[in-house]
C-alpha cells in the first residue's frame, strides 16, 4: 500500500506570495504618480490577487514537496525538479538528525551514500517515522 504526503508549507507559500507582490510593487513605483494615484486601491487589490495566483504557482514550481513510499521504496520530489527514487534495500542504517534550522530529517545510510528525508517539512512524526523506516530497511 503506497502512502503519500504532500502538505502545504505555509512559510514557503507566504514567501512566494511576497516575492510576487514585491515584484509588482516595484513596477508600480516606477509608474508616474499621476497615473497611479487615482486608482491606487484598485492597483493594490490587483497586486494582491496576482500575487496570490502567481505566488501559488511559484510555490508549486520551487518549494512544494511530494513524498510517497511503500514496502519496496520511496519517491521524493521538490518543485519541478525530477523526483528522487530509492529502494529500501539500498540502505543499511537509519538515524534521526536535525538540520541547521532545527528541522528533523530521517537520514538513510547506504554503501557510499546518504539520503535525508525531510520529515518536519512533510509533517510526519519524526520518531515514529524513523521506526517505520527502520523496519523497511532491516527487511530490505
Amino acid at each position: 500500500m503506497e502512502r503519500r504526503h504532500s502538505p502545504v508549507q505555509p512559510y514557503y507559500l507566504f514567501k512566494s506570495f511576497v516575492i510576487m507582490f514585491l515584484i509588482q510593487a516595484v513596477i508600480v513605483m516606477f509608474m508616474p504618480m499621476a497615473v497611479t494615484a487615482p486608482i491606487w486601491y484598485q492597483i493594490l487589490s490587483l497586486n494582491v490577487v496576482v500575487g496570490i495566483v502567481f505566488g501559488w504557482y511559484l510555490y508549486r514550481q520551487w518549494y512544494h514537496i511530494e513524498f510517497s513510499y511503500d514496502d519496496s521504496g520511496f519517491r521524493l520530489k521538490k518543485g519541478k525538479a525530477p523526483p528522487v527514487e530509492h529502494t529500501w534495500n539500498e540502505f543499511s542504517q537509519v538515524s534521526l538528525a536535525r538540520n541547521d534550522y532545527g528541522e528533523f530529517t530521517v537520514r538513510l545510510y547506504g554503501n557510499e551514500q546518504q539520503f535525508d528525508i525531510p520529515v518536519s517539512k512533510l509533517r510526519l512524526d519524526p520518531f515514529q517515522f524513523r521506526f517505520e523506516v527502520s523496519r523497511h530497511v532491516v527487511r530490505g
